[in-house]
């Protein structure tokens, strides 16, 4: 085994016992600062030692191993644990009203127009904005278009889940202004594209 293959390896052990340490600090009645730490730390050095040896391919190595390891301790966990005593609620949250409560189907229309369809609209306006910082960098024209191809779904994503998450339209609303605005600045002055 070479030296790299070895530094791959022991950098799978060490995401493995990261994790372990991670699970024993989160086991117990009141969370281990210390355990935690060395959980943490144990998984970052991992990371890095998996990088020295194999680069990207040894780093997915390590944390394919650190998540199997996570799978285990935590299948393991949920079988030991005890059934809850609380009956679940019949209503999934924020989906259907209870009998009575008002549909709001414009709300929801409203909720979707915005955060589907403005995200992506907003996300495809951030592409472009990362295509002219590109353009403006000096990068060739296929690098800026490939790296604006990934920054779409990307971008999409993220923005649909802080929208999601925000509960006024007014919040939503600014947050889709705020991200737009690089795609304005390049779309306006033709700078880099």
């Amino acid at each position: 085994m070479g030296g790299a293959a070895a530094m791959t390896w022991i950098g799978a052990v060490l995401a493995v016992a990261g994790v372990a340490l991670l699970r024993l600090a989160w086991a117990r009645p009141r969370r281990s600062r210390a355990l935690n730490g060395l959980g943490w730390s144990a998984l970052a050095t991992a990371t890095i030692l998996a990088w020295q040896g194999d680069g990207a391919w040894g780093v997915a190595l390590a944390s394919l191993f650190a998540m199997a390891a996570a799978l285990v301790l935590l299948a393991v966990a949920g079988a030991k644990s005890p059934a809850g005593r609380a009956k679940p609620s019949d209503r999934k949250t924020g989906m259907l009203p209870e009998a009575g409560e008002p549909k709001r189907i414009g709300g929801r229309v409203l909720t979707f127009l915005v955060v589907v369809l403005g995200g992506l609209v907003v996300s495809i306006g951030l592409a472009i904005a990362v295509r002219g910082v590109g353009g403006l960098l000096g990068w060739q024209e296929a690098d800026g278009n490939a790296l604006a191809f990934f920054t779409v779904p990307l971008a999409w994503a993220v923005l649909a889940s802080v929208l999601l998450m925000q509960a006024r339209r007014r919040s939503q609303i600014v947050t889709l202004a705020v991200c737009s605005a690089p795609a304005f600045l390049f779309l306006l002055t033709g700078v880099g594209t």
